[in-house]
């Protein structure tokens, strides 16, 4: 960086865990069209598996940049999840930025406990298919189930360390 150009902390770039969490959203995306053709009885097209797969493989890691561009870029998003885990601010950084930002990842905490709940239910489900119908449906309702139980720890902290931060005192501004 030169001298005559200001420091960027919130950019559109993407280190290299990003670059593997887009390709494991595109694997899930692919994976995801192949466990429906497996999922599903009777004779089912493999150009539907193919096509659903693909579609997911693209649309999957789209959403994720769209969710990481949302909120400031991936580096913004790093740094504000930072800010969570350690469960402070640093001085530097003023109330006008850090706390709309820890405001937007308590929505996306909520949001992702609701989905952890969707996951419970749809584990549920799997049981009961399992139960009246098909047991090989155990292995889908084990996965859905423990998914659901790893978020929901995962999650319920990142709720509460949101909440001790918000709730600190607004600090004063500092003229420059």
């Amino acid at each position: 960086m030169t001298g005559d150009q200001p420091e960027r902390t919130d950019d559109d770039r993407l280190d290299a865990v990003a670059w593997w969490t887009l390709a494991a959203h595109a694997v899930l995306g692919a994976l995801t069209g192949v466990g429906v053709g497996l999922v599903v009885d009777g004779p089912f097209p493999w150009v539907t598996v193919v096509v659903l797969g693909a579609a997911l493989a693209v649309v999957l890691p789209v959403v994720q940049l769209r969710r990481w561009w949302a909120r400031g870029g991936r580096v913004a998003v790093r740094a504000t999840r930072g800010w969570v885990q350690d469960r402070r601010v640093p001085d530097e950084v003023p109330d006008a930025v850090w706390r709309p930002r820890v405001r937007q990842y308590q929505e996306d905490v909520v949001r992702a406990l609701v989905g952890t709940w969707a996951a419970a239910g749809i584990a549920v489900l799997w049981a009961v298919s399992a139960v009246t119908s098909d047991p090989t449906h155990w292995l889908l309702a084990g996965l859905w189930g423990a998914a659901s139980v790893v978020d929901a720890a995962r999650w319920s902290g990142q709720r509460q360390a949101v909440r001790r931060l918000l709730d600190a005192p607004v600090r004063p501004t500092v003229a420059a």
